[in-house]
């Protein structure tokens, strides 16, 4: 999956090339279709738009459109872009107007479904109606500003940059501010909202650099590129807090926490390249029942008012989405169940062979066994028949186990698997009898999501983690600080926390701005160092922490940065049993 996307990056790149006549280009927009694959036809607009205008000047003026409707004020700069560009280049490429015709078909005919839509989409749904030689479908003022978007080919960049200042004025009393760009921003490309709102796929990050690049950390802008296939548009739209909260409240279940004690957590974890963010610990919405059946509809009637019908019917929508993923997900282990159960059985026996080194023998008085010289006279005097002895061991395994999972959509392609993974490890340990907890984490619209599976004192609860479901970004830093608060409840004073994790940490919510960090973005070289920083913050608490890594070659880097030593790579599920019960053996003899 990572290469079809370096190749889709590829791609798109030499549309826009071709296209801008410029190669070696770095443009500040990439486009795609829905399934991931370069869009010809938008990243041919991107081209132009270099090739026609100065790009500086327009470069600039998208960075000035910001706000909470940045998306709407940009999208309707690009139908106006496409309008001018269009009849700009039509001359020279006369093949343009049957790509133009074919991706206007394509968009009309993928939202018709659609029974709402945002002020963007009806736009563009007019925009290409009218490409088609149709009723726009729009009436009033809508009509209005759809009628003020359409520039012409002989307009100059100048003069577009004014109309469009004359317009956000005219009907949103918007004006742009100038944005001071600092050396090593990293900017949020879009998928060009005016053509492609889609509902399952939002935002795309399109860097320069990879990691694997050798001068990614010297260069102060590199990056790397990382789709972000959320199942939901509005997993990374701003919205107001309370709606906010509403909408993680709906998609994930209750939080376990009580309101002061949310507080007091936050105020403890979201500090420094968190303080803008949230954390939020849910078992999800299917464990909020009570028996009664009331409590979680109570919670989500409560929820849904606060948010608005598009909303709601996403959250619906991505709730019947984890229904159907945790049923793949358990599909897939019954498939390969032999498989499965073979990697238990070896990992519970690694396991078992190191805890037998902790047994103990208390004697106790039996039946049967051994005599016991000293209790014989119970048995003539007080005809007491346990004057045996038997030996029974008692097994305390003398620490605890955490596991933390990424859930992001970077993991969305693996889902299966890694439920799988997650299975064999909670069933092994709880067969040794392990104080455990299980929980993964995402980020979503400024909270990052830990959805707790098993907690300490549970048992037998392993076919919870079926209920696995990957969406929205990682903020590991934070997932780590959350997942260190968790392991405050287990009563065992040595305590072992092993990371499932791809080593690509990443979040569209900004990190604090520090004094040696010019790039405000959550990704690339800030994640990863922060990353590595609670990671070494749990360690110097006592606390082991293990990698188990399952990733491409260009996170593997990373995750020896994050890990250092303690980390191994899994590269198919045959191996895992093998791999993780190795390295569980070397820290459970560390630890005990």
């Amino acid at each position: 999956m990572e290469q079809q996307e370096m190749q889709e990056e590829r791609r798109a790149r030499n549309f826009v090339w071709a296209a801008a006549e410029q190669y070696g280009l770095e443009p500040l927009f990439l486009a795609y279709a829905p399934d991931g694959t370069a869009d010809m036809y938008l990243n041919i607009i991107i081209g132009l738009s270099y090739k026609w205008y100065d790009a500086q000047k327009l470069e600039t003026f998208f960075h000035m459109l910001g706000g909470r409707q940045e998306e709407l004020y940009q999208g309707m700069l690009w139908i106006g872009l496409e309008q001018a560009l269009y009849e700009k280049e039509q001359a020279h490429r006369p093949a343009l107007t049957d790509l133009r015709q074919e991706y206007a078909q394509e968009n009309l005919g993928r939202y018709r479904s659609f029974k709402e839509y945002e002020l963007i989409d009806q736009l563009r749904n007019g925009h290409c109606a009218a490409i088609l030689g149709q009723d726009s479908g729009l009436s009033g003022r809508m009509e209005e500003l759809l009628q003020e978007l359409t520039f012409t080919g002989d307009m100059e960049i100048e003069q577009i940059i004014a109309r469009m200042k004359v317009i956000l004025w005219k009907y949103f009393s918007y004006e742009p501010k100038p944005v001071k760009k600092e050396r090593g921003t990293y900017f949020l490309q879009k998928l060009l909202p005016a053509f492609h709102s889609i509902g399952k796929m939002h935002a795309t990050y399109v860097k320069t650099k990879r990691y694997d690049d050798p001068v990614w950390e010297e260069s102060g802008n590199g990056g790397t590129m990382e789709r972000a296939r959320h199942y939901l548009l509005q997993f990374s739209r701003k919205g107001d807090g309370e709606k906010d909260r509403a909408y993680i409240e709906g998609c994930f279940g209750s939080s376990i926490c009580s309101p002061g004690e949310e507080k007091l957590m936050e105020e403890e974890l979201c500090t420094e390249n968190h303080k803008n963010s949230h954390i939020y610990i849910t078992e999800g919405y299917s464990k909020a029942v009570s028996p009664a059946g009331e409590r979680w509809n109570e919670k989500a009637a409560e929820a849904e008012m606060k948010i608005d019908r598009r909303e709601a019917k996403e959250i619906q929508e991505f709730r019947e989405n984890c229904r159907r993923q945790t049923e793949k997900n358990r599909q897939y282990y019954e498939k390969n169940r032999t498989i499965y159960e073979n990697s238990i059985r070896r990992m519970t026996e690694k396991l078992r062979l190191e805890l037998d080194t902790r047994l103990d023998d208390v004697p106790l008085r039996a039946r049967q066994g051994k005599i016991c010289a000293s209790q014989v006279w119970r048995a003539l005097y007080l005809e007491e028949t346990r004057i045996f002895e038997k030996r029974e061991e008692v097994s305390d395994a003398g620490f605890s186990v955490d596991i933390l999972i990424d859930a992001s959509s970077s993991r969305k392609d693996s889902q299966e698997q890694i439920a799988a993974q997650s299975y064999i490890l909670v069933k092994s340990l709880d067969l040794c009898r392990i104080p455990l907890q299980v929980y993964s984490y995402c980020s979503i619209r400024g909270y990052t999501v830990l959805r707790l599976f098993q907690s300490y004192g549970e048992i037998d609860r392993a076919e919870e983690v079926f209920s696995y479901v990957a969406a929205g970004n990682n903020r590991d830093g934070l997932a780590l600080r959350g997942a260190g608060h968790l392991m405050e409840n287990s009563e065992q004073e040595k305590k072992l926390l092993l990371v499932l994790t791809d080593g690509s940490p990443q979040d569209d919510r900004i990190a604090a701005e520090g004094a040696f960090y010019k790039n405000r973005e959550y990704t690339d070289q800030i994640a990863v160092e922060d990353t590595t920083e609670q990671v070494q913050h749990l360690k110097k608490k006592g606390i082991q922490v293990v990698g188990i890594f399952m990733g491409t070659e260009r996170g593997l880097q990373t995750a020896h940065r994050i890990f250092g030593r303690d980390f191994v790579r899994i590269e198919n599920i045959q191996q895992f049993s093998e791999v993780v019960g190795k390295i569980l053996q070397e820290k459970i003899r560390e630890i005990i």
